[in-house]
């Protein structure tokens, strides 16, 4: 991608640098960038990407360009910024490509995503990842369904931390129907 400044009769080429700082500073919620956006969105340049998925008004066709995207800065913006425009399917490819950090986001806020997808497959998604630490939100919001909702009965328990790669201590989760 070729970035110019063109002021009048001067031109001036411009850095990836310059693109993305452009792109960051665009209003959030202007409605008639959203093209723009998409656009910007095919770039071969991550930080661009990244910018973009930050932006309020791009298009669900946006969203899930950017939710195939390879690199770890672009779905991290797209996770923090779209979560109610992510689809359920591409939640749980961003899921299964194991990057723990992302998945520990979506983890942290998976009842964001109860209107598009079902957060009891999310969360076994993330259960089952290559990284033992889950933290499903345990928190209860009125009007949205729990994890602990319905008739399941949740149980925490916290069990040391193995090894120096896992300082933190693990928190697992137990769904058992009520009753058993």
């Amino acid at each position: 991608m070729q970035i110019k400044l063109s002021i009048l009769e001067h031109e001036v080429q411009l850095g990836w640098e310059a693109l993305e700082s452009l792109v960051r500073d665009l209003p959030n919620d202007d409605e008639s960038l959203a093209d723009l956006f998409h656009g910007l969105a095919q770039s071969n340049i991550a930080a661009v990407r990244a910018a973009v998925a930050c932006k309020a008004v791009i298009s669900e066709e946006t969203v899930a360009t950017l939710a195939s995207d390879l690199s770890p800065e672009v779905i991290e913006a797209l996770v923090n910024a779209q979560c109610r425009k992510l689809s359920g399917s591409a939640i749980a490819q961003i899921i299964q490509r194991n990057w723990s950090g992302i998945n520990r986001q979506i983890a942290q806020n998976v009842e964001d995503y109860y209107e598009q997808c079902d957060i009891g497959a999310i969360s076994k998604l993330l259960a089952a990842t290559a990284d033992p630490v889950f933290e499903p939100p345990l928190r209860l919001i009125p009007g949205r369904p729990s994890l602990l909702s319905g008739p399941f009965k949740g149980s925490r328990s916290r069990s040391p931390a193995v090894g120096p790669k896992h300082p933190k201590a693990t928190l697992r989760l137990s769904i058992r129907p009520e009753g058993v």
